[in-house]
């Protein structure tokens, strides 16, 4: 038996990250190993690139050897890498490792690569499921043989599937990795550094794991190292003595470079010239935006077939004076103003960043001018450019709004309310900061200005900037822009940002503006050149960090209730909200009015008057929303009319609902009644004569019943309710479902108890053939050991330790035991198909009933649908191809028919949304899918979590409120937890062995 470890960071940290979505992909379901399989491939013709340096697909040996030259290393209790058959990418073979619970580290080596002396790319697919936050995975390069680092601090760049996540824990604590659950391979590829240009590189795949919980591990698949050239000109080029060169331009055309520029290198190949220093290059992009390459560089000193990159990246620029030789340097001007005839002009920025937010498809221009005489030269290999474009690019235009505008991000899953936001714009560059405005705007409408006016007129490119409202300092007004952690900064308010853009008065200055708002929803980022001549481009998109909590907003209201005199008069109330959080009040009552303001920061109060009251009894309501939740204090008003009720006492079992009893007045008198309970709500409105009062009765969360009262002038109907029953399948009586299962070998049920880690019950009662029947027969919130045999009940009462025995029903019938009554106890039940007949033996008055509902084909389920406490009759019927429900309500007595589910799906209903009611739900076995609704026209919801094969076990094992998805597979239980989305596996039980919380689903 595995026992579940839980660690209070773990929790807390898995709330803290999110994912940030297109509108065009949501987050993939996590899946258990023996779904991957079923992961979709990428096609080795997806990653080849024109040249591939070096390809290992790993199926070239027999498992578990790994190809020659890789090498694998570990320390700890972790596996070697190795290669296996199971779950590849492209079949047979991928590489893996496990992620144990325990701490460890294995590494995986490559051979090494000799590289041309071009740029290049490193891509593989791979696929990780570890325990998130603790256990993750990096990549690291080493060149010439030097020490390993990792990958980033190399000088790579991300182009795809990047890291997601920091690691708190294990052996690569504090460092950015690849950690949680991937539901199939991915695609990382990676720009290498210039340095790497002509050099050779080792690739080491490394994985770090803790102490605790475990995942399953990490496989790698289809690793290739290829040249990153986007296109090329071969033709040579002739620079004459002075004068344009030969051809004048020379063009390339690009294709198949979706999106926005986001890196732009250009590669010279056999550069000669008597005197460099004459030579002038200049690249144009498709839109039109120019610059100058080198210009005045070199000296006097001819040169010969030089092989020159010019990249953003590189680390020297062109020496003035100096000899030029092979090798990579930045654009270098060092006499600005040089003339370029048509289709030449002013430079648009002295960096390549400043061709970044531009198409990177069409037709790229090379500029070459010789501006002095005497000397002449070539370009004989021609040049090749090299591009990085991206969907999340933004373009900063000369002047106006940026593309796209706005940029969006969608966030969800994420619990409570936003307690702290950070922003990083990665890879800004621009020619003139100070023209840039940047907004950022929250799902509910709350905005600040990110920065604005800042950093001067100086070109800067390549920047990653991040918005913290802990930073140290604030952007600077007008010195030059560098990579850094800043606090928002807006130095001259009121920047317009043009619709859809929202108007009017920002939020806030700080990010801490956002304190308080739901997380969930649309983020937007609105980006504004506000003058013309320049531009820029937030190449690498930009992402949100918030942290989050589902107590820091959380508030009650001191009283909540308050009752006042037909003569009316003035009250007050407390809101007890937590600093920093927000909130406002309102009311839809017209005879309450608010006397002080309707909204604030902090705790505060709010003072109303209650107009006097000539009519009848009323309630009204005071609202006060912190955003996300919404409280209500009720107002509630007597009328003083004689009259009688016709009943003096409602009860009401643990779910609550509704209820009505009549009233008995004069013609002229109106009324209202009033209650002295905040779970009771008067729904009727005012009334004159005889009427009807309805009431609506909250559930009730405790195991100790209550009883209120509802007055009507002076006379009173007393409301009694029941406390909460148990969970299904809870034999410990601590309100989670406990993994069970019942043994028919030896008739021995066996439990665990989720309320002491551990700890497990096995009992002895029943035969291989009994029926498993368990629930709650005495009424104690603990699940009862059952069975029924041939018409004969055995319960052991958990209460006195005892055995009940009891005829009820026929060897050939299906035992439903359940709450039909109300009375907080299971009562005998059973279906008949040979006359599609219910028969229940009542639990609170000793009596029964016959219900026909059904046919004989049909499959009775077990289910309370109308939330009222009570068991409903209900049926599923399964078609030829489509499935139906049948369900007649235990609170109105109506029958209803709705279709949902196919032939082969197995019946689970259960509470999933934790509304109180249960779901229509089946489990398809041919897609290891749950469907689950509340109302089939409507809704439905969609779950992976499971295979063909697999028991459907779905049950509150977390205690809630909500059911979980889980399935019993060969004795090992997998369970995710609704609400936390933490994933559980145990071994509990054999093959062969009934899973309890099974016994009532039905296929």
């Amino acid at each position: 038996m595995t026992v579940i470890r839980e660690r209070a960071s773990t929790v807390r940290n898995r709330y803290r990250r999110i994912f940030l979505l297109s509108f065009s992909a949501l987050l993939a379901v996590i899946f258990p190993l023996a779904w991957l399989r079923t992961a979709p491939a990428k096609s080795s013709d997806e990653l080849a690139p024109q040249v591939v340096v070096f390809r290992e697909t790993f199926d070239s040996v027999s498992t578990p050897a790994l190809p020659a030259g890789w090498t694998t290393s570990r320390t700890g209790d972790i596996e070697l890498f190795r290669t296996v058959s199971d779950v590849p990418d492209t079949p047979p073979n991928a590489i893996f490792t496990n992620d144990p619970n325990t701490a460890g580290l294995a590494e995986l080596v490559s051979p090494s690569i000799p590289l041309e002396n071009l740029p290049h790319k490193l891509i593989f697919r791979h696929f990780y499921q570890t325990d998130f936050e603790f256990d993750g995975c990096v990549l690291e390069m080493s060149i010439n043989g030097g020490a390993f680092s990792d990958i980033v601090s190399a000088g790579g760049v991300f182009v795809t599937g990047g890291y997601d996540t920091p690691l708190v824990g294990g052996q690569l604590s504090g460092r950015n990795s690849w950690t949680g659950q991937q539901s199939g391979y991915i695609t990382t590829e990676v720009n290498l550094p210039a340095s790497t240009n002509g050099q050779t590189v080792r690739f080491r795949w490394r994985i770090g794991t803790d102490p605790m919980e475990a995942g399953t591990g990490w496989w790698i698949d289809e690793v290739q190292v290829t040249n990153r050239v986007s296109a090329v000109n071969a033709n040579a080029i002739t620079i004459p003595a002075v004068g344009a060169a030969n051809p004048y331009p020379s063009e390339v055309t690009v294709t198949n470079h979706p999106g926005l520029v986001t890196d732009v290198q250009v590669n010279l190949v056999n550069f000669s010239h008597t005197s460099p220093d004459d030579v002038d290059l200049m690249l144009v992009a498709p839109n039109g935006k120019k610059v100058v390459l080198m210009s005045d560089v070199g000296g006097s000193t001819p040169v010969t077939n030089l092989n020159l990159f010019i990249s953003d990246s590189a680390i020297a620029s062109f020496p003035d004076s100096g000899a030029i030789t092979s090798g990579t340097f930045r654009p270098t001007n060092f006499e600005p103003g040089d003339a370029f005839p048509a289709p030449g002009g002013a430079p648009s920025g002295a960096r390549l960043s400043a061709l970044n937010g531009g198409p990177a498809d069409g037709t790229w221009q090379l500029l070459l001018v010789d501006d002095t005489g005497a000397n002449a030269g070539t370009v004989s290999g021609g040049w090749k450019i090299f591009l990085t474009s991206s969907a999340d690019a933004i373009g900063i235009p000369d002047v106006g709004a940026a593309t796209p505008y706005s940029s969006d991000k969608l966030v969800v899953g994420m619990p409570g309310t936003v307690t702290k936001a950070t922003v990083t714009l990665t890879n800004f560059s621009h020619t003139a900061p100070d023209d840039v405005d940047v907004m950022l705007v929250a799902p509910n409408g709350r905005r600040i200005v990110l920065m604005s006016d800042v950093g001067g007129n100086t070109e800067v490119g390549n920047l990653n900037l991040t918005f913290d409202d802990n930073a140290a300092t604030a952007l600077p007004d007008s010195a030059q822009l560098v990579s850094g952690t800043f606090k928002p900064t807006d130095f001259e308010p009121g920047d317009a940002f043009p619709v859809p853009a929202p108007q009017g008065a920002l939020t806030g200055a700080a990010l801490n503006a956002f304190y308080g708002s739901a997380p969930n929803g649309v983020w937007k980022l609105f980006a504004v050149d506000d003058t013309g001549a320049n531009a820029g481009s937030i190449a690498g998109a930009w992402t949100i960090n918030l942290t989050t909590s589902t107590t820091a907003c959380a508030f009650t209201l001191t009283p909540s209730v308050q009752s006042f005199p037909i003569t009316g008069g003035s009250g007050t109330f407390a809101i007890n909200m937590p600093a920093g959080c927000s909130w406002s009040a309102s009311t839809q009552s017209a005879f309450i009015s608010i006397d002080s303001a309707s909204s604030g920061t902090n705790s505060g109060t709010i003072n109303f008057s209650v107009a006097p009251n000539f009519e009848g009894g009323r309630a009204g309501l005071i609202d006060i929303s912190n955003g996300v939740a919404v409280r209500s204090f009720q107002v509630q008003q007597p009328s003083g009319c004689p009259f009688s009720v016709n009943q003096t006492e409602l009860n009401f079992g643990p779910a609550g609902g509704s209820g009505n009893f009549g009233v008995t007045a004069g013609s002229l008198c109106t009324w209202q009644a009033v209650s002295n309970a905040n779970w009771i709500q008067i729904v009727s409105p005012p009334q004159n004569g005889d009427g009807t009062v309805t009431i609506n009765v909250q559930p009730n969360a405790g195991a100790t019943s209550r009883s209120a009262t509802v007055t009507i002038g002076s006379r009173v109907l007393t409301v009694n309710q029941a406390g909460a029953s148990g969970r299904r399948f809870d034999f410990d009586g601590d309100g989670r479902s406990d993994l069970s299962v019942f043994r028919p070998t030896g008739g021995i049920w066996y439990f665990t108890h989720s309320g002491q880690p551990g700890a497990f019950t096995g009992y002895q009662f029943g035969l291989s053939t009994d029926k498993p029947a368990p629930a709650d027969f005495d009424g104690d919130r603990k699940t009862d050991i059952s069975v029924y045999r041939n018409g004969l009940w055995y319960v052991f009462q958990s209460q006195t330790a005892t055995v009940r025995i009891a005829s009820w029903g026929l060897a050939d019938d299906a035992p439903l035991p359940g709450d039909y009554d109300g009375d907080g106890k299971a009562d005998l039940a059973v279906y008949r198909p040979s006359g599609g007949i219910w028969y229940v033996l009542r639990s609170s008055d000793s009596g029964f009933q016959a219900v026909p509902f059904g046919l004989s084909t049909d499959k009775p389920v077990s289910g309370d649908f109308d939330g009222d406490g009570r068991l409903d009759f209900a049926l599923f019927r399964v078609g030829p191809t489509l499935s139906e429900w049948a369900i007649q309500s235990s609170s109105s007595g109506q029958s209803s028919l709705q279709q949902f589910g196919s032939n082969g799906d197995i019946a689970v209903p259960a509470d999933f949304d934790g509304d109180g009611r249960d779901n229509l739900a089946v489990f398809r076995p041919s897609n290891g899918t749950w469907y689950t609704s509340t109302d089939p026209a409507t809704n439905y919801g969609a779950f992976r979590w499971g295979t063909a094969g697999d028991v459907p076990v779905a049950a509150d094992y977390d205690g809630n409120g909500r059911a979980d998805y889980a399935i019993f597979r060969q004795g090992v239980w997998y369970i995710m937890h609704a609400g936390t989305q933490i994933m559980r596996i145990e071994s509990w039980g054999l093959n062969g062995d009934t899973a309890i919380p099974a016994v009532y689903t039905r296929q």
